[in-house]
């Protein structure tokens, strides 16, 4: 049976249950249908992943159709609908409302639910990198970059550094951003005295990703004003090393890349979307193995 949404890649549904993941293109990138295909066939589920191609103007229809459709169990959002996913959903996990977006949704009857699992996902990431949470504590963060992403990365940033900055091309965003979250807004692209106030440097924004900007979020005559001990991470991990992290890696400052934060918040939603099918170790086995 074909999806009849209007996305814009046609998709033939033959499976007992399904799993979407809705983005502009997330056809042409996206890890989301490897990692959950491979958990929906270590679980034993009749389920696939499908990748669908939406447009803004189509989003509501395209979600509509998902929340009439039983075989539909949640799956994930991808950019550029994470904020303006939740208007469409019946009601939003207290997290995902408080970040004000959406990277996961998941069927509980009739209704569909949105949460925020990017945030918990790349907190363990951070937390690896820079030694663990104690560690976390002591460390000045500056966060670039408030989308979807960025806005869950520092919500869950907040209140676990010893201060956030926030960055974004628009400042007004960074302005209300901060004032939510207690945090200090900054002008983009950052100031050498920023960077030199930093020892946690996290890029949120798609810059030095294949489907974004090209160059890196920071240049590599300022990023050397980080200090010595200063630990970047970026969320994006496409390339294998983003520019920003090569750059820095250069410079020999400790870096990671979001594949871990990846894997991590797609456990977290697949457990959403179908629960008790696998433990999380089992789940976060099946995905690491693809």
């Amino acid at each position: 049976m074909r999806f009849a949404a209007p996305i814009d890649n046609p998709i033939e549904i033959t499976t007992a249950q399904y799993a979407a993941i809705l983005g502009a293109t997330p056809s042409k990138g996206a890890r989301s249908p490897l990692l959950w295909n491979a958990a929906f066939k270590a679980a034993g589920i009749d389920a696939v992943m499908h990748p669908m191609d939406t447009r803004p103007e189509a989003l509501g229809a395209v979600v509509a159709a998902l929340k009439a459709d039983p075989r539909y169990v949640g799956g994930a959002v991808a950019v550029p609908h994470k904020q303006a996913v939740g208007a469409f959903l019946d009601r939003l996990e207290a997290e995902a409302a408080r970040i004000g977006a959406v990277n996961a949704i998941y069927r509980d009857g009739d209704a569909l639910v949105g949460a925020n699992t990017d945030g918990a996902g790349a907190l363990s990431q951070i937390e690896a990198l820079v030694g663990g949470a104690d560690a976390l504590r002591t460390r000045r963060a500056t966060l670039i970059g408030l989308g979807g992403a960025g806005l869950a990365v520092a919500a869950y940033l907040a209140g676990r550094t010893a201060s956030l900055t926030l960055a974004n091309r628009t400042r007004a965003t960074a302005d209300a951003a901060s004032q939510k979250l207690g945090a200090i807004a900054v002008d983009y692209p950052l100031s050498p005295e920023v960077l030199e106030a930093t020892d946690l440097l996290v890029n949120a924004t798609t810059i030095g990703h294949p489907d974004g900007p090209e160059g890196a979020p920071v240049a590599e005559n300022l990023l050397s004003t980080l200090p010595e001990d200063a630990a970047v991470y970026d969320v994006i991990y496409q390339p294998r090393p983003t520019p920003l992290l090569a750059a820095a890696q250069a410079l020999g400052l400790a870096t990671l890349d979001g594949l871990g934060m990846n894997l991590d918040q797609a456990v977290i939603a697949f457990d959403k979307a179908v629960p008790g099918a696998l433990s999380a170790e089992r789940i976060r086995e099946a995905m690491r193995a693809v």
